[in-house]
Formats: C-alpha cells, structure tokens, sequence
C-alpha cells in the first residue's frame, strides 16, 4: 500500500487574518528591543517614595513618550477614557504614567471614603492595568487637606487600595501605599523589576 501526501496548504496573508502593519510594527518593535539603550537617568524620587526600578530598554521611541510597550497602552486608554475630565494622565521623565485626581473630585475634605467620581477613575484604571499586571506595578499617593489628619490620609489610601483590590488588581501588584506629594490623589504605575516576583 502506498503512502501518499499532500503539501500543506499555507494559509494566506488574508487566511490568518494578519495585516502587513502589524508585521511592520512587530519588527520596528523587534528591531527596537534590540538597540541597547541604556534608560536615561530621571530626577531623584520624591521624599518618602522608593526609587524607581530600572527600566528595561523600552519602546519609547517608537512612542515619543518614552514609555514601555505596557505603560503607554494604559497612558493611551486613560487619556481616552478620561478626556474632558480634570484628571491628569502624564508620562513623567523618569519613564512612569501618573495618574492624579483632584482632592475635591476624590474624597470629601476630612473623610476618607471614595466619591463617585474617583470610583470611576479607578474603575477605568482597574481595567486596563488588569491585562498589564505581570509586567507593571502601582503606587498610591493619597491626598491631604487643611481638616485631614495623618490618619485620614492613610485611610484615603487605604481605601484607594480597596477599592482598586475589589476591581481586580492584584494585591501584589500595589507596590506602596503613601502620601501624595500633591494637592491631589496619586497613582504611579511602573514597569516591574524582571526579577521581582
């Protein structure tokens, strides 16, 4: 009896549903990864926060923000979905998206309880960091104000978290709770150390 084959028919550009763009951006990325660049040295961190773990070579070239693959897909979304609000959505020279909303749209002046309007924030925050949590972190400032005492503040943190941990981020991915050197609420989100667990 007599085996016979057939070739293997290759699928088609059209067939595997790839598109020549996504080709080229796959090997500009490529080609990009593997430039050594060393990341460029940032301003020292604020009082009473971590450094800034080193950046791995990024993409931010092909970005203009300077930001990983990771970080500027979430700073995109954000900017997106929070157009027209107050909240400011901004790459940072030292290669970290900040997050930060007003006190007054946040918390109410001596209270610690998430408004509505920070709820939905986070809510949008929670949803694209979710897919990024294996490469990125995040660190919360919470605000003070004139009647907050440091209880207070911690408390806004700590419901920040909360409300953060019940939308589906990781715990282990909330790197910090602490005080926000500014006026408004804070959140930093950082590509993660390659060796950190």
């Amino acid at each position: 009896m007599a085996l016979t084959t057939s070739p293997r028919a290759m699928p088609s550009p059209a067939r595997s549903g790839r598109r020549p763009a996504a080709a080229a951006l796959a090997a500009a990325a490529l080609l990009a990864a593997c430039a050594a660049q060393a990341p460029a040295p940032g301003p020292s961190p604020g009082a009473g926060q971590p450094p800034a773990p080193a950046a791995p070579p990024s993409l931010g070239g092909l970005f203009g923000s300077g930001l990983s693959p990771a970080l500027e897909s979430q700073r995109t979304r954000l900017e997106q979905a929070l157009k027209g609000t107050p909240v400011r959505v901004e790459a940072t020279d030292d290669r970290r998206l900040r997050v930060e909303v007003p006190t007054k749209h946040a918390f109410d002046p001596g209270r610690a309880a998430v408004k509505p309007a920070l709820a939905a924030v986070l809510d949008q925050l929670a949803i694209g960091f979710r897919p990024q949590a294996a490469t990125t972190e995040l660190r919360i400032g919470a605000p003070a104000d004139d009647q907050a005492p440091e209880r207070v503040v911690q408390e806004r943190g700590q419901s920040t978290r909360d409300y953060l941990i019940g939308r589906g981020v990781p715990i282990s991915r909330i790197a910090g709770v602490g005080r926000a050197p500014n006026s408004g609420l804070e959140i930093v989100i950082v590509d993660r150390p390659v060796n950190k667990p």
